[in-house]
């Protein structure tokens, strides 16, 4: 892996160095299962495991530390290992669709095409790369602000991720709630399972201000683009014991009826991370595999001109790349 320096070579007296953060959501259909036709998408998800090696090699090559926020139900072999697992205490979606338990209840779909649910060779595979950290996506994708659930739920639910996760090898120090669904209720309960950092929900106008569902997706698509929300960074805090770690940006991908505004978006993006980088701020850049498993040659060439401009802060301001748990333990230590 590529040694990037940390030091920083124009503001020397800053006081907290730049970090930039990288988070994935992988998920694979678990998390498109309430929303969409399995089968019709299962082209972006089978497309976004072959493009996780890809990453990993892009990560190596540029000194990217990335955390990787798996569904627990993705740690096991097959149906009848996941059945294990199980909790006793189940969401009680008021929205009966959101839960994937009903499919468990039936496996027809998910033996006939297991490449879409499970992933335990490719958690190997990241766990076995240098700066990658395996994170929790929770165990079946908990949705923590939906009616009908509770917190006893919510606990059950990161209880059997700890076990899934643990009984494989791993020790899970980060969550990243599905939806980015988080509530301060909620962020209590991980420090009694271990968890260090989670990723909060962007803190910007449009979130806080805008409750039309309509508008809130209109203004967020044109700030992609436009910088309708402000730069994103800051410098994390811990709330109740664990690190808040807000997503700055997420990288959308390819989008045709805005196809002329591609350049934009990266520029976007690197403004964002200049402006961290500047102000010893951290900037914390997310997507999901299944995003780019669909013009992935395009969606890598992106991906690589954002992480040759972090070298390039790298050598100018001191950015270092740290995942999840390694930007947690700065701030729990400082």
């Amino acid at each position: 892996m590529k040694r990037l320096s940390v030091r920083n070579k124009e503001n020397p007296a800053q006081k907290h160095t730049p970090v930039l953060v990288v988070s994935l959501d992988f998920e694979l259909l678990w998390g498109i299962m309430d929303h969409k036709d399995p089968m019709e998408y299962r082209e972006n998800v089978i497309g976004g495991r072959k493009a996780i090696p890809l990453l990993l090699k892009l990560f190596e090559t540029h000194g990217i530390h990335a955390t990787w926020a798996a569904v627990g139900f993705q740690f096991a072999e097959n149906s009848e290992e996941l059945k294990q697992y199980i909790p006793e205490e189940l969401p009680a979606y008021a929205r009966t669709k959101l839960s994937p338990y009903p499919y468990l209840d039936n496996t027809d779909l998910i033996d006939r095409d297991p490449q879409c649910f499970f992933a335990p060779e490719l958690i190997r595979m990241i766990s076995e790369t240098p700066g990658q950290e395996v994170a929790s996506h929770t165990f079946s994708h908990y949705y923590c602000r939906e009616k009908g659930q509770t917190v006893a739920q919510f606990r059950a639910d990161m209880e059997a991720a700890e076990r899934i996760a643990s009984d494989h090898g791993y020790e899970v120090s980060s969550v990243v709630f599905p939806r980015n669904q988080t509530t301060d209720e909620y962020v209590s309960e991980l420090a009694e399972v271990g968890i260090k950092a989670y990723r909060n929900e962007e803190t910007d106008w449009i979130h806080t201000k805008v409750r039309n569902r309509k508008l809130l997706r209109l203004l967020r698509l044109c700030d992609v683009y436009l910088p309708l929300t402000g730069q994103g960074g800051y410098i994390p805090e811990a709330k109740h014991g664990v690190v808040d770690l807000t997503g700055s940006r997420m990288y959308k991908p390819y989008f045709k009826p805005l196809a002329f505004m591609e350049g934009l978006k990266i520029h976007r993006i690197k403004r964002q991370m200049l402006h961290a980088a500047k102000n010893g701020l951290t900037f914390h850049l997310w997507w999901h595999p299944h995003n780019i498993g669909v013009r992935t040659e395009f969606h890598m060439k992106q991906l690589e001109e954002i992480f040759r401009y972090y070298e390039e802060l790298n050598r100018k301001y001191g950015m270092i790349s740290l995942n999840m748990k390694e930007a947690a333990e700065r701030v729990l230590n400082r």
